[in-house]
């Protein structure tokens, strides 16, 4: 990029574009700007600029300290859009990085955030209006809103830019923002105002909560980045890496250095990274209540209770966090090659409950989406398994509801539930994880290549590995709706058989329990929600105990296979 002045490695330094003002030469679509290279000891005055890059290839063109320069068309209108009749200082990514060095590349996105805190505006493009504002609907936006029309609302509300993750970092650090469409623009505190012709925006609104919740609640653990990740995990970027490191910036507990920016990265790399990260993040406190919009809300079947004792927080929530990152990532860890030292690291603790036994195991994924007779056989299995059970209705309404939702499964869903049969990974009881489980204990696991479909103890069903056989138990994880199916080989020791499936349904009566709670509190001093931790010298409250300790499984898992359980 021939444009682009080197920037100084001694000393910390960015580029900033000045916009002319127009000049009319018979070419109005002409733009022309200045770069140049400021120190940030220098404090440089500046707009950041924060867009959607838009599909399709640089077609049009400004000039740059007299030269060329390619752009993308939705740059080029909201430069065009931000023009005045003055010379404007902007800060844009697109143009003021030179994207094709790799190493600068990294050094800007890992410091994007402060240079969007450090900017005057942020100045938020949305896209070109529908049609071209008048004079005295400038005068009326000087006043600081414009009312847009509805073909302008729509507009607004159908824009790119709402999808792109890098916008929640640009917009969270701002010290003012305002919405561009065309020259019209609104801000967040008159947005209900200047958008009142609009429809069909209750995601929009929703949005909006968040931003402004996330402005207000600046460094509060809303700011952790497992909180971002899961908040905006609706968001999109070009590179998939971008998921996580658009959120960097905005996430106080990320300055260890842990994870960094780093397009040389693998998936598999950036995947372990994450995985240190909240092995040694500061514990979540209970879920917020500051949040009211759907968007954020936990779905209906996760409880929402008053938490878990600090000292067992990170290995409750490992396998939901895990689970989380590979569906932020598109399921590519999948797809990357493992790096041999991670199956010599130290093993991930994590906390699971026993949540019922397999009792019975009927056809394949393929029979159910593809055969009647299939279908008519499950039934009867059904029928059979639970005909003296007194929510055998509910059973039958729970099994409809899973088949609707396993005909929406891509080939990901399907292959996730695989068997994951590891010497280095186990259950134990608590205080006898001393040795490892051996071989030998393994013994063989079933070589099926497709999982199957199960009913359990409790109306629980949904997909097993393939080498799970009836008897075997089920074990669940906090906010995850898989889990692993496990058999035991000793006293104190289970194998890990592989990756199960759930129903939502199914699986909603097991963790409401209060013994779901109180077997993954146990062992600690957490009393806050009043549960039988806290009751002693009760025959009932001895026998909850009890059951609480029997359900309780710890894990031991290499990385390996954390990553193959939660992919």
């Amino acid at each position: 990029m021939a444009h682009l002045e080197p920037l100084d490695p001694k000393v910390d330094s960015i580029r900033i574009l000045t916009l002319l003002p127009r000049v009319d030469n018979g070419n109005s679509k002409e733009l022309f700007c200045e770069l140049e290279n400021k120190t940030l000891s220098s404090k440089p005055k500046y707009e950041a600029v924060s867009h959607a890059w838009g599909p399709g290839q640089a077609t049009d063109t400004i000039y740059i300290n007299g030269q060329k320069v390619p752009i993308r068309p939705r740059l080029h209108n909201a430069l065009r859009s931000l023009q005045t009749g003055e010379r404007r200082l902007l800060w844009i990514d697109a143009l003021c990085i030179n994207m094709e060095d790799t190493k600068e590349r990294n050094d800007h996105v890992n410091i994007m955030s402060y240079i969007y805190s450090r900017a005057t505006k942020v100045l938020a493009y949305l896209g070109p209006s529908h049609s071209t504002f008048t004079k005295s609907d400038l005068e009326e936006m000087d006043e600081g809103y414009h009312y847009f029309s509805e073909r302008n609302c729509q507009l607004i509300s159908k824009s790119i830019y709402w999808t792109r993750r890098w916008t929640i970092q640009e917009l969270i650090q701002a010290k003012e923002i305002r919405f561009h469409l065309g020259k019209g623009y609104f801000t967040l505190d008159n947005r209900f105002n200047s958008l009142s012709n609009a429809s069909n925006s209750s995601w929009l609104d929703d949005h909006f909560e968040r931003i402004e919740s996330h402005r207000k609640y600046m460094h509060s653990h809303l700011q952790q980045l497992e909180v971002l990740l899961e908040m905006f995990k609706d968001l999109e970027c070009e590179d998939t890496r971008d998921k996580i490191f658009s959120l960097l910036g905005v996430a106080d507990d990320t300055a260890q250095e842990l994870i960094e920016a780093d397009y040389d990265v693998d998936y598999y790399e950036l995947y372990a990274s994450l995985i240190d990260y909240h092995q040694s993040a500061a514990p979540l406190s209970c879920r917020s209540d500051l949040f009211r919009s759907s968007t954020y809300d936990p779905e209906p079947w996760r409880e929402n209770w008053m938490g878990f004792d600090v000292s067992i927080e990170r290995s409750v929530r490992v396998i939901a966090f895990s689970n989380l990152v590979q569906k932020t990532l598109n399921s590519a860890v999948n797809q990357t090659p493992i790096p041999e030292a991670l199956s010599l690291g130290d093993p991930i603790v994590a906390r699971g409950v026993i949540v019922g036994e397999i009792l019975s195991i009927g056809g394949t994924y393929d029979d159910y989406v593809s055969s009647w007779e299939s279908n008519k056989k499950w039934k009867a299995l059904l029928e059979s398994t639970y005909k003296k059970d007194r929510d055998l209705a509910k059973w039958r309404e729970n099994d409809a509801a899973f088949y609707q939702e396993l005909l929406k499964w891509d080939h990901d869903e399907v292959a996730a539930i695989q068997n994951c049969d590891t010497p280095k990974s186990y259950g134990y009881r608590e205080s006898q994880d001393d040795e490892p489980i051996t071989r030998e204990a393994l013994g063989s696991v079933n070589e099926d290549t497709q999982p199957r479909r199960f009913l359990g103890t409790g109306g629980l069903m949904g997909f097993l590995p393939p080498g799970a056989k009836e008897g075997d138990q089920i074990c669940s994880f906090w906010e995850a709706c898989f889990g692993v199916v496990i058999r035991k080989v000793s006293e104190d020791r289970w194998m890990i058989v592989g990756r199960a499936t759930m129903s939502k349904e199914s699986l909603t009566p097991a963790v409401t329990e209060s013994v779901y709670r109180d077997a993954l509190n146990y062992g600690t001093e957490n009393t806050s929600y009043g549960s039988l931790l806290s009751k002693t010298g009760d025959e009932f409250w001895a026998k909850q105990k009890d059951l609480a300790y029997e359900a309780l499984i710890f894990f031991k898992l290499d990385i390996p296979t954390l990553q193959k359980l939660t992919a």
